[in-house]
């Protein structure tokens, strides 16, 4: 892993002192992304823009994020922006450089020196919003680091800008007391933002249905004890037995099925993304499934995500899933 990398992923993020309340909310898609930078940078930024903006498969070729790019250097006319990357390089110094050493706070010198290439800040001119800023000292350097290191930046995009729809999720409010019916009940929680409804139906087969319709978005939520001596092939046997007893006869698409060690929480995991189908009424989509075990009392847990939403892009949908499992909290119970 690129130095540089190894170390802004594993420092946290500090939010620069400011006024919340006098703070705008920030705007734009959860899936844009806009890259600021200056003309001198604007080639290295084009291909980090060329990166972020990478085709992704679900059950059809989508953007990862939309992506645009402002090579004028200037932030004031986008700092509103939900998503946002800084990217020039040090040497010689000039307005953007500058801003960028001012967004790197406590970490400033350690971006001089290149020991830091990349850091992020929550909240910097607007609420609910990241920043991230990317550099090196000299061109070069930039370079090398924009074109050797792109999945690694790819993927510390990818997540601090899941953790910035995971805080902003709620902004628009949520259901406190179906959060706490579901602790108080079924011994696991979930914060759901408004419009998702709770289907309990199979509650004495342990399977919870929670769903937001127009495009559908649908979680599922099955709990059991035991041993999963083969977590792996346990977590596609049961993901496959829900889709189809639980869910009108969906089956999970093989060709299809990714399966990877993950971490849910800082729970060991296993972690299924693919595609359902259902003959019956020939549609289909995408899902994320998560097999893990609640360390507070040995239970296993399959939390699903899955989304049915013709004409629309997938990949957002599913970040808005991902940042309500987020929320998953168990204490077992009954």
């Amino acid at each position: 892993m690129n130095r540089a990398l190894a170390l802004a992923l594993i420092l946290s993020s500090i939010v620069l002192p400011s006024c919340q309340e006098q703070m705008i909310a920030a705007f734009g898609s959860n899936s844009g992304i806009t890259i600021i930078t200056t003309p001198r940078c604007e080639d290295i930024a084009k291909v980090l823009a060329a990166s972020l903006a990478r085709e992704v498969v679900t059950v059809q070729y989508e953007r990862a994020y939309d992506v645009t790019l402002v090579s004028t250097g200037d932030v004031k006319d986008h700092d509103s922006r939900k998503n946002i990357i800084v990217i020039d390089y040090l040497e010689p110094e000039n307005d953007l450089s500058k801003t960028i050493l001012q967004l790197a706070g406590q970490r400033r010198d350690d971006v001089r020196a290149g020991r830091v290439g990349i850091f992020h800040r929550e909240d910097r001119w607007a609420k609910g919003q990241v920043v991230v800023g990317i550099t090196a000292r000299t061109e070069k350097d930039l370079r090398d680091f924009v074109e050797k290191g792109s999945d690694e930046i790819f993927r510390y995009v990818e997540s601090v800008v899941q953790a910035r729809l995971n805080r902003a999720l709620f902004n628009a409010g949520e259901q406190p007391a179906v959060t706490e019916r579901l602790a108080a009940t079924y011994g696991w929680s979930l914060r759901l933002p408004p419009r998702y409804k709770v289907d309990e139906k199979y509650a004495g087969e342990r399977v919870i249905k929670i769903l937001n319709d127009k495009p559908a978005r649908m979680i599922t939520v099955y709990w059991e004890d035991g041993e999963w001596t083969d977590r792996e092939a346990t977590c596609i046997e049961r993901k496959k037995m829900l889709a189809w007893k639980y869910w009108e006869e969906d089956e999970v698409v093989d060709e299809y099925l990714d399966v990877e060690e993950a971490t849910f929480h800082a729970w060991p995991a296993v972690r299924l993304n693919g595609t359902w189908e259902n003959k019956k009424y020939v549609i289909g989509g995408y899902f994320t499934t998560y097999c893990f075990t609640c360390p507070d009392c040995g239970r296993n847990y399959l939390v699903d995500a899955a989304v049915f939403a013709p004409g629309f892009d997938k990949l957002p949908l599913m970040r808005e899933l991902e940042a309500v499992l987020a929320t998953f909290r168990c204490a077992c119970g009954e």
